[in-house]
């Protein structure tokens, strides 16, 4: 397990990572925030699909009335939500969705890599499972 909090002092770069921790979400949050970061739990436990994932993710991102749901939408509305200031995303659940739904992880993952990219804003950290699947295989571990 690495220490998360160490990782962001030392200016963890905008990104998507695979991670292995036991720390809960909420002690992730501490850690996260106390070190001045902001922090997004995407909870996709329950989601079974693209739709379940685009309503997780408007309540988790805070997105707009407006946010339609669909892809592009989704990449416009994190980066009309960037302030540039670091933000770390803890995804939980991707895995299970992959299970059900490799397009829709596939996906949101390409979004969030190119949010992250463009914005400077976002470390969006899944955390690692029990396997890895080909198609995180290539992210770096934290």
């Amino acid at each position: 397990m690495t220490d998360l909090r160490a990782l962001l002092d030392d200016g963890l770069r905008p990104g998507v990572y695979r991670w292995r921790s036991a720390a809960t979400a909420d002690q992730v949050r501490r850690s996260v925030t106390s070190a001045g970061w902001g922090f997004v739990l995407l909870d996709t436990t329950a989601v079974h699909d693209k739709t379940g994932f685009l309503d997780v993710c408007a309540t988790a991102f805070d997105l707009p009335r407006w946010f339609g749901r669909n892809w592009d939408a989704l990449a416009d509305s994190l980066g009309e939500r960037s302030t540039g200031e670091p933000e770390v995303v803890l995804w939980e659940g991707w895995r299970q969705l992959l299970d059900l739904d490799h397009d829709t992880v596939d996906v949101a993952l390409q979004i969030f890599g190119e949010d992250a990219g463009e914005s400077g804003q976002l470390r969006i950290v899944l955390r690692e499972a029990d396997d890895v699947p080909d198609l995180v295989s290539d992210l770096p571990v934290v």
